[in-house]
């Protein structure tokens, strides 16, 4: 296509070259496209089409800088245009912005209530900021305007998803499916649902129907692969993550989810093969050798992940999370010192991140530095109240410190860690009875793993992968048990007073500890055998967690030895900090409820028997 002269008609002139650039645009000559609509502007500086066409223009060539200036200087010139804030939300959007993007979503609606898309978009936004009831109702106002709009009933049913309203997900996307049967997207999305569900076979069909309509469906390769996994069928499993891969080669969960699958399955020799397919597809990419970086420090190959990290920043000097993980990787070698001027630079780079401020704390806590530790912590906390991390290093600079009374408030033991006999449920005559028929609902779920999970505090056992309470079809005894944790956390919550500040007693943003809404955001269960125990720890996704002991080996009835005990109080990485806060003996039928942040690990016991217990974190819905 020639590029247009300019003809004496200015305004006949101006509609022409927009509708060339239009049509230039369309046939992918954006070149040519981009010199039609700086025509115009030679014959009109200001002309808000030609000027959010050239941020198109910009976006569709890959440069989203100019296209966002493009499309600023659109909305300068003429402000009431709701398709270029509708526009420019989506190329924030694509960059990350969630924020600035629903600003500009929220603009195009006050300009134009019934702009169907930028409710639609206004919901994507909303979702990646985690505020999932204000994204359901924006996308029905979308479907308000357009019932039948499969896109928006398809997020619908992912937004119910993600507010476990599982009954309302299903019928969005079986709606969506009887609008568009052939919707890959839909498929896979109701797969997940009725994953969650429990329903594993109903789900693996239609994460296959997904890919009978888009062979090249990686998310659904990747769903797939979870699912096989969940029904314990890993050989198809790993098939699965490996077909994945082939799509979408960077993707650090189809990574994860296999390796750590080969890893439990006892395919160790396997462990690493992806990463170095990665490393001859993307030699030279950080993404890739960032990725590569963090598998070798996972699974043990300390030597060569230093090697790649210190090669990566070379390359990436600005990228906080390069410097994070190095020094993750500093910390797990006992070199504190590297460690906290690695995380100095990532705080630096990206201070709006808890991560390496949690980092820096720890690694000075280990220095003897709790006088650097504490504002670290506090940092931290100023980002985010409820972060548990943060909490737990905070706790041990105040000891350090010396600041006892401070102490004492936050990590308070003896009000905070609660022992609870749970009742007989109905149906069964005893707690041994009630807890043999858990038993064998587990059995099978520890049958499918031979290695403890390679990112897990457990050693010398086996623990489970899936959610355990994530899932509305489950066996009964699973269902009663969390019934009866509900009930004893609700029992528990009301007892507490109300501490206005207090990081556990009143979570910022959140309602009180008392009449906060919770659910189950984790739950598991660990089968522990002889010299089996905990490292120490804290749960970082909680809010409230907890153990149920279910089978208890005689050992740990030794009140003097104390093998098998739970104990409160011992940080990993002090050696002077050794003696335990508080201890609780295990016993079958006991729950055990405590702050997500408080450190806790197991004694190690011996003898054949096993150690079964269902643990579980709890935060806000």
């Amino acid at each position: 296509m020639t590029r247009p002269p300019i003809q004496n008609n200015r305004q006949a002139d101006i509609m022409r070259l927009i509708q060339q650039g239009m049509a230039a645009h369309r046939a992918g000559q954006l070149s040519v496209a981009a010199d039609c609509f700086k025509a115009v502007l030679r014959l009109h500086p200001s002309h808000p089409d030609a000027l959010q066409l050239l941020g198109l223009t910009a976006k569709a060539a890959g440069r989203p800088a100019e296209a966002e200036d493009w499309m600023r200087r659109s909305i300068a010139a003429a402000a009431n245009q709701p398709h270029v804030h509708n526009n420019l939300g989506n190329l924030l959007l694509d960059r990350g912005d969630a924020a600035g993007a629903l600003a500009e979503y929220d603009r195009a609606v006050r300009i134009r209530a019934d702009y169907r898309d930028a409710w639609f978009n206004r919901a994507k936004a909303l979702g990646m900021l985690g505020r999932h009831p204000d994204a359901l109702a924006s996308l029905d106002r979308a479907l308000a305007l357009t019932p039948d709009h499969v896109p928006a009933l398809v997020n619908r049913g992912v937004t119910l998803l993600q507010l476990k309203r599982l009954d309302d997900a299903e019928a969005s996307l079986r709606r969506a499916l009887q609008l568009l049967p052939h919707s890959a997207r839909a498929h896979m999305n109701l797969g997940l649902v009725l994953k969650h569900r429990g329903r594993f076979h109903d789900a693996e069909t239609h994460y296959r129907q997904s890919l009978a309509q888009d062979p090249r469906h990686w998310e659904s390769w990747l769903n797939l692969g979870n699912c096989l996994s969940a029904l314990n069928r890993p050989d198809e499993a790993i098939h699965a993550y490996r077909h994945a891969l082939t799509l979408n080669i960077l993707d650090r969960d189809i990574h994860t989810n296999l390796s750590k699958l080969l890893w439990r399955t006892g395919r160790t020799e396997e462990v690493l093969a992806s990463y170095e397919l990665l490393r001859q597809q993307m030699p030279d990419s950080p993404d890739a050798m960032l990725l590569i970086a963090e598998a070798l420090a996972e699974f043990g190959h300390h030597d060569e992940a230093e090697a790649e990290f210190r090669s990566l920043m070379g390359k990436a000097p600005d990228r906080a999370a390069v410097f994070t993980a190095f020094g993750n990787l500093m910390l797990r070698l006992q070199r504190p010192a590297e460690a906290l001027t690695a995380f100095d630079r990532a705080t630096a780079l990206d201070p709006g991140s808890g991560a390496p401020l949690n980092g820096l704390a720890e690694a000075a806590l280990r220095l003897g530095q709790p006088d650097t530790a504490l504002p670290a912590t506090s940092r931290a906390l100023g980002l985010d109240g409820s972060d548990q991390t943060a909490l737990a290093m905070r706790g041990l600079a105040l000891g350090l410190l010396g600041d006892h009374a401070a102490l004492n408030v936050l990590n308070d033991y003896d009000r905070f860690v609660r022992p609870i006999r749970l009742p007989v449920p109905d149906g069964h005559g005893s707690m041994p009875d009630f807890n043999r028929t858990l038993l064998e609902t587990l059995d099978a779920l520890h049958r499918t793993t031979s290695l403890a999970p390679i990112d897990q505090t457990l050693r010398h056992g086996t623990q489970t992968s899936e959610n355990l309470f994530d899932r509305q079809d489950q066996p009964l005894a699973l269902r009663q048990l969390q019934q009866m944790i509900t009930q004893a956390v609700k029992d528990y919550q009301a007892v507490l007073p109300a501490e206005d500040g207090h990081p556990f007693l009143s979570r910022p943003g959140r309602a009180d500890l008392r009449r906060a809404d919770l659910s189950f955001v984790g739950s598991w269960s660990s089968r522990l055998h002889d010299q089996g125990f905990h490292t120490d720890h804290i749960h970082p996704a909680g809010w409230i967690s907890g153990v149920y002991y279910i089978e208890v080996p005689p050992s740990c009835r030794d009140q003097s030895r104390q093998e098998g005990w739970l104990r409160f109080g011992v940080p990993p990485f002090l050696p002077g900090l050794r003696t335990p806060a508080r201890t609780i003996q295990p016993d079958e039928g006991l729950l055990v409820l405590f702050p997500s942040y408080f450190w806790h690990g197991t004694n190690p016991f011996s003898g054949p028997e096993y150690r079964t217990t269902i643990a579980f974190d709890l935060a806000p819905s």
